[in-house]
């Protein structure tokens, strides 16, 4: 079976891992499937969410258990990060401009992280009329991930 790149799993733990503590909670996931899919979960979904992830039945997901489940029931060429990127991708034309990075932050900032933030404000210091490809936007994430530390 193909697995992830550990990098790559990293980088989207860090996104669901908001306050860089190690350990993905239930509200972690909540809310980042929320922002980035605008779907509502239910407690029963989050629950059994948990359940398979949390191997250890301690109540949150270690970067171990994390990897785990996403070579197991993933496929390589799924990771969330382009849903995440979509997300922003108001016009779904491959970009994000400038006016829709302000959009999507005037009407969901308040769900998302720092890093999330980060990752398109970034770029937009650099150039305000620049339009973000989705490469631009794993280079981005990339860069918001060398600053975090893993345990």
């Amino acid at each position: 079976m193909a697995t992830h790149d550990a990098y790559e799993l990293k980088l989207l733990f860090s996104l669901f891992d908001t306050n860089h503590d190690g350990r993905i909670t239930q509200d972690e996931i909540k809310q980042l499937v929320e922002t980035v899919s605008g779907q509502i979960l239910t407690e029963e979904q989050l629950a059994a969410f948990m359940k398979i992830m949390d191997t250890d039945t301690n109540g949150d997901i270690t970067v171990d258990e994390f990897t785990v489940m996403m070579n197991e029931y993933l496929p390589t060429s799924t990771l969330g990060l382009r849903d995440l990127f979509n997300t922003f991708d108001l016009s779904a034309d491959g970009v994000v401009d400038k006016q829709e990075f302000d959009q999507v932050m005037k009407d969901k900032g308040k769900d998302l992280n720092q890093d999330q933030i980060n990752i398109f404000s970034n770029k937009f210091q650099q150039d305000e009329n620049c339009k973000v490809t989705y490469e631009e936007f794993i280079d981005g994430a990339m860069e918001v991930y060398k600053n975090i530390k893993f345990n």
